[in-house]
């Protein structure tokens, strides 16, 4: 009789732990659904979509989960994102713990806040960190279950609050105030740089690098010299952990380069600018056009394609980073960027008439 109790056991256990996994090869149920779904149509990336989509997918999550995923406009969690894993007990919910409705409205706010472009990387970066996992097996901090989305302040379509998307590696911050918004600091990497996704080779971080070494390769021999700090890359300076710093302007003056030049140091900051909606990158971008005499472009390492290279674009309303890693043995095949506005952190100054 023990004997059969303990088989009924077994097989009930089993079945448990299967109904309970992922269809298919995902390690994650968050993997299933950022590589199947679709998030719902965005007619407009206006205010009012975005806040009510935001509510959407705190309506979703039953009293436990909303309290860990609502947090106070002025919580000292929104500035304590890292990308060092693991990364222990914080605010926001985890995604790893939603289930597969909550996990869609969560994909269709981020695609209503985010352009095609930066959904791109908010959902490709978490399944490339899948690839991470230690022989499919969980590994603390690494994976699409572990990152985490939280929301400051009530979603309204006129009044201030912040949304923060973060994980091992991306640090995406919102900030919303009416029509105007905002998304510095915002940390964007990959590892491995590239994978496969249903027979498709998906690029998380594609044009960071090679739009960064257009500018350089753009220069004269004198301005390549100005730009180059020294022969052998950098890291990023302005990271987790920088809120308030702003680095001394290094490099090449911006305020002589031809008309050619300037499009392409634009096309480079709107590598980083371009995820947000389309309004408001091209309300950004027109910013930043007028600042290009006062900012620097800094270069270190090879100026050719496949070098291992680092570079910084600053002026007086932002900093952006762009920087291989030695972690994994290949810099090419894991990235960190790093885009502030150190006038604008967390949207500091949308609730003045001045730039976005």
């Amino acid at each position: 009789m023990k004997c059969l109790v303990c088989a009924v056991s077994v097989l009930l256990l089993s079945l448990s732990i299967s109904a309970a996994a992922p269809a298919g090869n995902y390690p994650s149920l968050p993997s299933k659904v950022l590589s199947n779904y679709t998030p719902q149509k965005v007619e407009s990336h206006d205010s009012e979509t975005m806040a009510s989509r935001a509510n959407a997918f705190l309506s979703s999550l039953d009293k436990k989960l909303r309290a860990q995923a609502a947090l106070s406009p002025d919580s000292p969690e929104k500035s304590k994102w890292t990308n060092v894993p693991p990364r222990g007990p914080q605010g926001g919910v985890r995604l790893g713990d939603l289930n597969e409705k909550q996990l869609e409205s969560a994909c269709d706010l981020l695609a209503a806040v985010l352009s095609p472009q930066g959904y791109g990387k908010a959902r490709n970066i978490p399944l490339a960190d899948d690839r991470l996992l230690r022989n499919g097996q969980r590994r603390p901090g690494f994976g699409a279950e572990d990152y985490w989305l939280a929301i400051f302040g009530e979603p309204s379509s006129d009044k201030p609050w912040a949304l923060q998307f973060d994980g091992h590696h991306i640090a995406i911050n919102l900030a919303f105030h009416g029509k105007r918004m905002s998304m510095s600091p915002t940390f964007i990497g990959t590892q491995p740089r590239e994978f496969q996704l249903a027979g498709k080779k998906i690029i998380p971080m594609a044009q960071e690098a090679p739009t960064g070494l257009a500018l350089f390769e753009a220069l004269t021999a004198s301005q390549k010299k100005q730009a180059t700090i020294r022969p052998k890359r950098a890291n990023l300076v302005a990271a987790a952990g920088k809120d308030g710093f702003v680095p001394d302007p290094l490099g090449l003056s911006c305020k002589n380069l031809k008309d050619k030049q300037r499009a392409i140091l634009m096309n480079v900051l709107k590598s980083y600018v371009g995820d947000l909606p389309g309004a408001h990158a091209k309300q950004r971008l027109g910013e930043l056009q007028v600042e290009v005499d006062q900012m620097s472009f800094a270069w270190w390492g090879p100026g050719e394609k496949g070098g291992d290279f680092s570079y910084r674009i600053q002026g007086p309303s932002v900093i952006v980073e762009y920087a291989g890693q030695d972690l994994g043995g290949d810099p090419h095949n894991h990235l960190h960027s790093m885009y502030r506005d150190p006038t604008n952190e967390y949207g500091a100054r949308l609730g003045k008439k001045a730039k976005n």
